[in-house]
């Protein structure tokens, strides 16, 4: 039983990673804590909507209002195709895994479609931060 209870909450964090795709951790970072969370600031992980995304991404690449129009259908889409993957309980867990990923891989080579190569690199830069960290985290969490 504590075994099938940590491989759903691991991948729930993982899930989770995916989803927020390297960014949100940068974003819980650099926003202000009074900042359309209420207070809640670094805890609001439920709180990166494709709204919240789309603004921390125009903050941090400087998007432009044609790539802002561009690239907000595609975190909606993302989401909404990561919800359903979760929520999709005939998924074995690597299924379910590998979908998450390829759902992720689509999105990042759409939105790459839309940036500069300088903006490119910022992000890739940033979501390897994003991973980094995670990777941290993840150890950490390993000997509990």
């Amino acid at each position: 039983m504590l075994r099938k209870v940590s491989v759903v909450v691991f991948l729930l964090a993982f899930s989770g990673a995916l989803m927020i795709t390297g960014l949100a951790a940068h974003a819980w970072q650099a926003e202000p804590a009074t900042e359309g969370h209420g207070g809640m600031g670094k805890q609001g992980k439920g709180a990166m909507t494709p709204e919240n995304r789309l603004k921390m991404l125009t903050e941090k690449l400087n998007l432009t209002d044609d790539q802002q129009a561009k690239i907000k259908p595609l975190l909606e889409d993302e989401t909404s195709e990561m919800q359903s993957i979760h929520n999709d309980s005939s998924l074995a867990p690597a299924d379910r895994q590998a979908k998450m990923k390829q759902v992720h891989q689509s999105f990042t080579d759409k939105v790459n479609a839309v940036l500069t190569p300088d903006q490119q690199t910022k992000w890739k830069q940033m979501k390897q931060e994003k991973m980094e960290k995670y990777k941290g985290t993840k150890g950490d969490t390993d000997h509990q």
